[in-house]
């Protein structure tokens, strides 16, 4: 069941993100990568898992019958992806790029990929993690003996005296992962510590791979060996709570190291596309997909201030006082007269 998981994990969220790139205004033209695709997609089934945690919380509809209503929804959608898809595909096949371009060396290809498989096997392998707050795992296995969303207290197996906050109760992770565990009868602890983190370091190498291309174009060499650097800031913050690298070999089922590791970049490579029109639905997504992983300030998070920031400074920077500024310390201003 395991590797049928793997298998659907890789799967699904590059159709349903194919299907939706193909459908977008402005990307008729454009190159499908696998890599937005993933994104994209696994950004649409955090967003399905949202819309039944939201049911199941204040509709009280059991958990079994929202794990149905999960492979509905995603069986659905699927389906019109793959339409979607197949008629792009006959009609530009040239949109679709499941591989990097030929050419150049694969030295340090290889290497990126020695050292992603090494992570990979130390975050499966590597016994549970205690973080302090974090009861992931204790909420998962309480949905599923009380076939329910947030019915008792994790900790004490008793129904709420005070309540909880209205805020973290909105949050659709555990309910997505316990659809996942239910689905494929993986245990709880299984999936959340070991597998998770598998499949968000996979997203963050595409995020930052997604970077080096844009920064990097067509360089090869370059763009993997951002991604080098990238993977050895991993293993050096390994040892430090507050760093990425401990979030992404020790904690990357958390919300906030979703976050961190996959929107914040791809909300930043999103805002360094030159045509605002082709990304900003990635820049809803990510900025709605924050406000349902983690506790942020009424859903304005982190991805929403970057984003805004970006628009601010990109504003200044197609302004006459921002061109009158660099002629000033370039000299040409005094030239002129």
């Amino acid at each position: 069941m395991i590797i049928l998981l793997w298998l659907l994990l890789a799967l699904v969220p590059w159709l349903l993100g194919a299907g939706i790139l193909t459908v977008l205004p402005g990307k008729n033209s454009g190159v499908i990568h696998m890599t937005d695709s993933w994104i994209t997609g696994g950004m649409c089934c955090v967003g399905v898992a949202q819309a039944l945690h939201l049911l199941g919380t204040f509709g009280h509809v059991s958990l079994s019958r929202l794990t149905m209503l999960w492979h509905g929804s995603l069986a659905v959608l699927c389906t019109i992806s793959l339409a979607a898809v197949t008629v792009t595909w006959r009609r530009h096949k040239e949109r679709f790029r499941l591989l990097p371009q030929k050419g150049g060396s694969f030295v340090l290809p290889g290497i990126f990929l020695l050292t992603v498989l090494i992570q990979v096997v130390y975050v499966y392998c590597m016994p549970p993690v205690f973080i302090s707050g974090d009861m992931v795992t204790e909420t998962l296995r309480s949905f599923q003996a009380t076939d329910g969303i947030y019915r008792v207290n994790p900790l004490t197996g008793q129904a709420y005296v005070q309540g909880m906050s209205l805020r973290y109760r909105i949050l659709g992770l555990p309910t997505l992962y316990t659809f996942l565990s239910s689905s494929f009868s993986v245990d709880s602890g299984l999936l959340a510590q070991n597998l998770i983190p598998v499949v968000v370091i996979a997203g963050a190498y595409m995020v930052y791979y997604r970077l080096a291309r844009l920064l990097f174009g067509d360089d090869l060499k370059k763009k993997y060996l951002m991604l080098i650097i990238v993977s050895l800031i991993f293993w050096c913050g390994e040892g430090f709570a507050w760093l990425d690298g401990y979030a992404a070999l020790h904690g990357a089922w958390q919300g906030t190291s979703i976050r961190n590791l996959i929107l914040l970049p791809y909300a930043l490579s999103l805002g360094l596309e030159k045509d605002p029109r082709r990304t900003w639905p990635g820049m809803v997504l990510c900025v709605l997909t924050e406000a349902c992983v983690c506790w942020t300030f009424n859903g304005m998070g982190l991805c929403l201030l970057l984003l805004a920031v970006m628009a601010v400074l990109d504003r200044f920077g197609s302004s006459r006082l921002y061109r009158r500024i660099c002629d000033r310390i370039s000299g040409r201003e005094e030239a002129g007269r």
